[in-house]
């Protein structure tokens, strides 16, 4: 574990002064978030109840994935959806559901680096969610819906990653999938 000392130094008097004291919330409240990102920005949230199971999976792509695909690919254009290998997502009837939708797939090996430019995305989230001390899931659900949908920096890292990805793709063969400079989740 790292040290995360802080040391700040103060004016005699100021040892309870707010400006020296840094709040923290012993045990943190947590979500899991579902959504989708593509070139025409971030998709629609929703909110994990517990862990996501395929039948879970299942539903957010019939209510989230295929009213923002018709939204943003209203004529039918070509696109690409990708996920990563988790159990939901390869699960057989997950893999049905999205043939029988005709949304063609990326194929994702299981063991890869980790080069989804959505995790860039969900990295500046959490790191503009950090910037608050959140006490209850609905505040943090609340904040967390309001970064994604109205936060500039998350639009442009999403138009971003999405135009990195060729540049992506052929870092990942020339490194023969070893490590790429794209798997550092940094943020000026």
């Amino acid at each position: 574990m790292a040290n995360k000392a802080q040391y700040v130094r103060r004016r005699p008097g100021e040892k309870y002064h707010s400006d020296c004291v840094k709040h923290t919330v012993k045990h943190p409240t947590k979500v899991m978030v579902w959504s989708v990102i593509s070139s025409k920005g971030t998709g629609r949230l929703y909110v994990v109840q517990g862990t996501m199971r395929q039948d879970q999976y299942k539903e957010v792509l019939k209510t989230r994935l295929l009213p923002q695909l018709k939204e943003w690919f209203p004529n039918g254009q070509p696109f690409v959806f990708m996920q990563d290998g988790a159990p939901c997502h390869t699960a057989k009837p997950i893999k049905a559901f999205l043939l029988k939708e005709k949304i063609p797939l990326l194929p994702w090996p299981g063991n890869s680096p980790d080069m989804n430019p959505i995790e860039n995305v969900w990295a500046l989230l959490k790191k503009e969610i950090s910037k608050e001390v959140i006490t209850t899931k609905t505040r943090l659900i609340e904040k967390i819906i309001h970064v994604w949908n109205h936060h500039p920096k998350i639009q442009e890292t999403v138009h971003t990653c999405i135009n990195s990805m060729p540049s992506r793709v052929q870092a990942l063969i020339s490194a023969k999938g070893g490590l790429t400079k794209y798997i550092q989740y940094t943020f000026p």
